[in-house]
């Protein structure tokens, strides 16, 4: 401090000095001040990334076309005529009643490679539990025009090939979040993977197995 101010008395360069300390703990609580309010604020804001919805299980009961009188016992191969999807989801607690509204609709998409094969119609829901899992369901049916094309055959190829197939899902449910005016949130779903467990000529069955998919919001 002498050699920068050799005009300064000790006096002063003590004086100086004491600013200086003084500045530095300053900056010093301000600095920790702010890195205890940002772990502070993100412990309290939710990562809505980390809580997921659960599919607990997805089943799919379709009905072949069985017009054809000259089919063959792999009858389960022909065109679909119809398709039903049913799902139970697992809502974790912090979400009913801060992002999803206790009363409300559910609504599920079914996708087979990106392809959304159907939409289900708005389901109702109500009285659900403040802070506590919910289970919901949804269910969703797919006519011969959607499963006709290329998409159809892919999946009877898949049924065919390996009996078991992979159907991604959306839900979309009813909006409770404060900042948010869109009125529904939307949640993307892992594919889930089925296996045949019946292959009659009059229905086909499978229902989801292996690890429960998980469903993460998407803005």
């Amino acid at each position: 401090m002498k050699l920068m101010c050799p005009n300064m008395t000790p006096e002063e360069i003590a004086q100086q000095k004491k600013v200086v300390d003084s500045c530095i703990g300053f900056l010093l609580v301000v600095i920790c001040f702010l890195i205890l309010y940002s772990f502070v604020s993100s412990a309290s804001t939710p990562n809505h990334n980390l809580l997921e919805i659960k599919i607990v299980s997805m089943d799919f009961t379709a009905e072949p076309n069985n017009n054809n009188k000259n089919s063959t016992q792999q009858s389960h191969y022909l065109p679909l005529v119809s398709a039903r999807w049913d799902l139970l989801i697992r809502v974790p607690g912090e979400l009913v009643g801060n992002d999803i509204c206790l009363q409300g609709n559910i609504q599920a998409s079914f996708l087979y490679k990106n392809v959304t094969l159907v939409t289900s119609s708005l389901h109702s829901y109500n009285e659900l539990e403040l802070g506590a899992p919910q289970l919901l369901t949804v269910s969703a049916v797919a006519t011969r025009e959607d499963l006709s094309g290329a998409i159809g055959k892919e999946i009877m190829e898949a049924i065919k090939e390996r009996n078991e197939v992979q159907f991604g899902s959306q839900l979309f449910l009813t909006d409770c979040r404060e900042e948010t005016k869109k009125g529904t949130v939307s949640y993307e779903c892992d594919e889930a993977k089925l296996r045949f467990d019946h292959l009659g000529s009059d229905q086909i069955r499978a229902t989801a197995y292996g690890d429960h998919p998980t469903c993460i919001i998407k803005e």
